[in-house]
């Protein structure tokens, strides 16, 4: 008899097949297939905007990224301003910051800018700084500004005084950010000038017989015949015509005793030439940080109030640099720097606590002074108004 030889792999399988086909018998599962490993997404590195925004210092708001990418793109920032007036350090840490190369032109006077811009509507700065409402208005009319941008200065309008929001020269600030506020007022050196009138305005338009031919005026003639008819106790944008020729008559009797008309009598009052000269009030504080003895006066009849404002016109070859150098200048560390340098008083809201305690009282608002302050009306700079003030200037300058 032959032996039958089964492989015993072959017996294993029959016995699997047989098992499997037992009732009861248990299923064999099929293969698990694992599902797939997804990589954790890759973080790109940060680029220029996302380390401008993580570096910002506290109480900084960021402009969007696209203001951002296009003033960066840009390359350059084109400044129309008045020359050593604006601290050199705010335009030289805005240029490290950015990479923006800060090209400026400066006026000799805001007539000059108006002259301008009547001429070439065209002309590319994308920032005109230091004019005020005066100069401002007229540009408005022309047409030959941009509207501002809100969304690209958050700074600006996160710290911007409510009551600048609402005035009627540029409601909500469309078209301009109120830069810093100036009063008109005059100085005087208190070793020679004792009288006991200061701080009223009678100082200087009906002066001791003592200082005559040591008194200066303003080259100027909306701030010279203002004053007078705020003296005289009306508005300081009138065009009545019967106040305006008191206000000439008060001028004219005081013309024998000035000694100029100049709007920066810096080495007169230095060289004790002049002894009270009108002025600007942060001019004033400037001038006495220079030199102790000449010391401002904040005329107790009132004043008008005076805005400082920074414009983009419409040839600006590069809007978005002009709205980042604003937002720039509102940091509170930076705008703190600007107005100890200027010593003007602030529009910003949160700056005040910034400054040396002597340094606030400086630039700080009497209580209740902006309650004799006229705000601004254009009937002095237009019809009527200037016609007859160009006439008293006119007189005045003869």
């Amino acid at each position: 008899m032959k032996k039958i030889f089964i492989p015993l792999m072959t017996v294993a399988v029959v016995a699997a097949l047989l098992l499997g086909c037992m009732p009861g018998a248990p299923e064999i599962p099929p293969p698990v297939t694992p599902p797939p490993v997804t990589p954790p997404p890759v973080e790109p590195p940060p680029g220029p905007y996302d380390e401008y925004v993580a570096g910002l210092p506290a109480g900084c708001l960021p402009v969007p990224r696209d203001a951002f990418e296009q003033a960066v793109e840009g390359g350059k920032l084109y400044i129309y301003d008045w020359a050593e007036w604006w601290p050199e350090e705010i335009f030289e840490g805005f240029s490290e910051e950015f990479g923006i190369e800060v090209i400026r032109d400066h006026f000799a006077s805001t007539d000059e800018v108006k002259t301008k811009f009547n001429l070439y509507p065209d002309t590319p700065f994308d920032l005109i700084t230091g004019i005020g409402i005066e100069d401002f208005v007229p540009l408005l009319d022309i047409g030959v500004l941009r509207e501002m941008n809100h969304d690209w200065m958050p700074n600006v309008f996160e710290y911007m005084a409510e009551d600048l929001m609402e005035l009627d020269y540029d409601p909500g600030l469309e078209y301009s950010v109120a830069t810093d506020l100036y009063f008109d007022c005059y100085v005087y050196n208190k070793e020679i000038v004792d009288d006991p009138r200061i701080p009223s305005w009678s100082v200087l338009f009906e002066p001791a017989d003592e200082f005559a031919g040591r008194i200066t005026l303003l080259d100027d003639a909306n701030e010279t015949v203002g004053a007078a008819l705020k003296y005289l106790g009306y508005n300081w944008y009138s065009d009545n015509e019967a106040e305006l020729m008191e206000a000439k008559e008060l001028l004219l009797a005081v013309k024998p005793q000035v000694m100029t008309y100049d709007s920066w009598p810096s080495l007169l009052l230095y060289g004790d030439e002049a002894l009270i000269s009108a002025l600007w009030y942060g001019d004033g504080w400037f001038m006495n940080d220079e030199y102790e003895a000449i010391v401002p006066a904040l005329p107790s009849e009132g004043n008008k109030l005076g805005v400082d404002v920074a414009v983009n016109p419409i040839g600006s070859p590069n809007p978005a640099a002009a709205h980042l150098f604003l937002n720039y200048l509102f940091r509170p560390e930076v705008y703190a720097f600007y107005i100890q340098t200027i010593w003007y008083p602030p529009t910003h809201t949160a700056v005040l606590e910034l400054l040396p305690a002597d340094f606030q009282e400086k630039v700080a608002i009497p209580e209740g002074y902006l309650d004799k302050c006229d705000p601004f009306d254009p009937r002095a700079i237009t019809g009527i108004g200037l016609e007859l003030r160009t006439e008293i200037w006119e007189e005045m300058r003869r």
